[in-house]
This record gives structure tokens, C-alpha cells and sequence, in this order.
């Protein structure tokens, strides 16, 4: 179990994720007297720093600057170095500069009442050669943003729920630009309701939706992520409600019927006991003052929001947290990786690629498995298959963990 040491006392680091307003009397000490926290994740001395960030009335904690690579591998907070001798990509969709997430997006920020709405912005062909800097869709930004606040990652213990997600997703968040606005201007992240703070989450959400307001110039957009409760039909559309919240999501049926054929599978899970479904959605409010979605992507996940590609991929990451296991899931989100594995095991030294077939006999589907095995032995990565479709999950040989150093205090 991961630690992290507030002041003098030690506590569960997934406990603190989950609900930060236990601990507010705590943190806000140390933020007082230490100024900062730090995380045992790893058994090397010194230790890694957290930043203790108020947010509202409550403390959260956040990676320390250019620290996240002496973080244990299962920790949340730990990030890869970045080689020096990397030159990084000006045109990317995500950047980071100064410590802070810079992102691009597909999408119209603010509507104007003088053209006729866009939901995606589109670059105008010109007779200019110099490069366009790339956008990314709204899935490929909630995929990054999962995988920024380390919830791809899993320990190999504890639990994590809602509130632990919006933490972490809050912190890492706080000071990105998106499309060049203040990320503070334009994001929320739905907080898990709590009868003791209804005033501030209330008074928060509604302080975001007044940005909102249709001006003179147009309609202001603003992007949610939250966990989706249930869709459905309405007389003109469709409309979503999140978990968090009795806020009801409108949409026009174009909108709607491209959320059920695009993101079936996500949205499959809802009523599921072993599946989560998590939406970004991009909204702007209407005269009559509802919240209208633009546009929308949903993801899969599984019970402690572990994102998958499919139903398969949560049985396999059900399989590895009972297990006790230490593992990440990558992200597709812009990838120029030449292949992309489904879980890697970290509890092991070298990292264990795991792979879960779903689709075996599928012609195509068969020949990309082939040329991911192809990849994995001229790499030399160990890997491992599970044919979801004919073989047990029991039967799938897992390599024994080593002395886990998501242990360490």
C-alpha cells in the first residue's frame, strides 16, 4: 500500500485521493508549516514531494515540479522523465510548457451569433505552407487528461471511486490552457456529491455555468467530465444525466444518435456493477437556460475507473486488481507509438506487456496481433496473450511479481 507522510503521520495515499476533505485539518497544517507532503511510494530517500493545493474549502495533492520520475512506477504521480535530447513537438495537440498542459482542441470555444454555430472547427485551406499546429478530438482529450492524472495506473491494492478521480483530474488540470483559455474558464469535473459540502459544490458548478451566459457576441462554451448515470430519447434529441449530479444534458438527435453508434460500447456499461462509463462533454447554455451538448465522447472503464477498450479489457483488469497486481493502461490518445499494448505490468522487472485477444479469426484483427508479436520479440518485452474468446482467464500464465515496491512506506 502506497503511503503518503502529512506532517509526521503517515496515511493511505488512495484514502487521501478519495476524500481530501477528511484530511482538510491535516493538509492544511502541513501546507502551513512544512509546505508540502511527501509520497512513499518508492523506498529511495529523500522522498518524493507533493504539492498541497487548496481548491474551494477543501486541500488536494499535486505532483511536484519535475519530480514525477522518482516516483514509483505504481504511484499515480509518477511521470517518465523526458530525455533531453528530445525535441518536442511544436505542433502537438498536447504540449507541456513550463510545467503547465497546453492543448489544442477540435472544437469551437465560443459560438458566435453572427455565423451559423460550428461544433468543430475546421482549418480553412490557404496558400500558406507553414505548418498547422495538429487538434485533438474530445476523446483523445479525455484520454490524455486520464493518463496526466496517473488514473490509468493501478498500485496493486486499495480502491479508488469518483472522488479520487476528480482530484487528481482537478490538480493536474488546474493550470492548463485550452485552445489558449485558462482551463479555469472553461473546465469541470463533476465532484461526487456529499450532503456536507452541497453548499460549495453547488455554488461551484453554478459559478461555472454562469460563464456560460449568452452575450452579445455569442455563446460561451465550457467542457464537463463527469460519469454518465443514463441516456435517453427525449421529444427533440436525446439527453444524458451524470452521476454527480440531477443536471440534465440535452442534445439534438444528430448528436445523440452519433453518441450511441460511436461509443456504444461505453455506453454499455451503465447499469453494470463492474463497468463505469465517464463523458467529456462540450455544452453552451440555451436561451431558456438548459445545458445543451455540442458535442460528446464517452470511455470505458471498470469499477475503479481503470479505462478499457472493451469488455474484455475490463474482465482482464478485474482479474489483475484481484490478483493484487501492478499495472498501467495506455492511452491512445495521440500515439505514435508503433504498437500499442492493451495492460504492462510493472511488478515486474522488465515491465510484462499484456495482450487480450478479442477478436481471433478476424483476418485484419489477426494480422495487426501478428505484427504486434513481431514487434515485441525485435524489442525483446516479454509478453503475454489471453484469447478471450476460447481460454480462461484462470489459465493465463501472469509472471510472479517481484518484491513490490508499491509496498514501501
Amino acid at each position: 500500500m502506497i503511503t503518503v507522510r502529512i506532517g509526521g503521520t503517515e496515511f493511505p495515499l488512495g484514502d487521501v485521493l478519495e476524500d481530501p476533505g477528511r484530511y482538510a485539518r491535516q493538509l492544511e497544517r502541513a501546507k502551513t508549516v512544512q509546505g508540502f507532503a511527501e509520497c512513499g511510494c518508492t523506498s529511495s530517500r529523500p522522498r518524493p514531494k507533493l504539492v498541497i493545493r487548496r481548491h474551494r474549502d477543501i486541500f488536494l495533492l499535486a505532483r511536484w515540479p519535475d519530480q514525477a520520475h522518482h516516483h514509483g512506477g505504481a504511484c499515480p504521480f509518477h511521470r517518465q522523465a523526458q530525455s533531453k535530447t528530445n525535441v518536442v513537438d511544436s505542433l502537438d495537440a498536447f504540449r507541456v510548457r513550463d510545467g503547465r498542459h497546453d492543448i489544442r482542441l477540435d472544437a469551437t470555444l465560443s459560438a458566435s451569433t453572427r455565423t451559423p454555430a460550428k461544433t468543430v472547427q475546421r482549418t480553412p485551406q490557404a496558400q500558406s505552407t507553414k505548418p498547422q499546429r495538429r487538434s485533438a478530438g474530445l476523446l483523445a482529450f479525455l484520454e490524455y487528461a486520464w493518463e496526466q492524472a496517473g488514473l490509468n495506473v493501478w498500485s496493486g491494492n486499495g480502491s479508488r471511486g469518483w472522488n479520487a478521480c476528480w482530484s487528481q483530474l482537478t490538480t493536474e488540470l488546474a493550470d492548463c490552457h485550452i485552445n489558449g483559455k485558462p482551463a479555469a474558464e472553461l473546465l469541470h469535473v463533476m465532484q461526487r456529491w456529499d450532503p456536507a459540502r452541497k453548499t460549495e459544490i453547488l455554488a461551484e458548478f453554478d459559478a461555472w455555468q454562469a460563464r456560460l451566459a449568452p452575450n452579445s457576441t455569442g455563446n460561451p462554451r465550457g467542457i464537463v467530465i463527469g460519469e454518465v448515470e443514463s441516456h435517453g430519447a427525449t421529444r427533440y434529441g436525446g439527453k444524458l444525466v451524470l452521476r454527480q449530479s440531477t443536471q440534465r444534458f440535452f442534445m439534438a438527435a444528430e448528436i445523440y444518435a452519433r453518441l450511441q453508434s460511436s461509443f456504444g460500447g461505453a455506453l454499455a456499461a451503465l447499469g453494470k456493477d463492474d463497468q463505469r462509463c465517464v463523458a467529456v462533454l462540450l455544452v453552451e447554455r440555451s436561451k431558456a437556460g438548459y445545458l445543451t451538448v455540442v458535442n460528446v465522447a464517452a470511455m470505458l472503464a471498470n469499477r475503479q475507473f481503470l479505462p478499457c477498450d472493451s469488455s474484455y479489457e475490463v474482465a482482464m483488469a478485474d482479474h489483475l486488481v484481484a490478483q493484487r497486481r501492478a499495472f498501467r493502461k495506455p492511452l491512445r490518445h495521440i500515439g505514435r507509438a508503433v504498437v500499442h499494448p492493451d495492460f504492462v505490468l510493472t511488478d515486474v522487472e522488465p515491465e510484462v506487456v499484456i495482450e487480450v485477444l478479442g477478436m481471433t479469426g478476424n483476418p485484419e484483427y489477426d494480422a495487426r496481433m501478428a505484427a504486434k508479436r513481431q514487434h515485441y520479440r525485435a524489442q525483446g518485452v516479454p509478453f503475454v496473450e489471453w484469447d478471450a474468446v476460447s481460454t480462461s482467464l484462470t489459465q493465463v500464465p501472469l509472471p510472479q511479481a517481484k518484491s513490490p515496491s508499491h509496498d514501501a512506506r
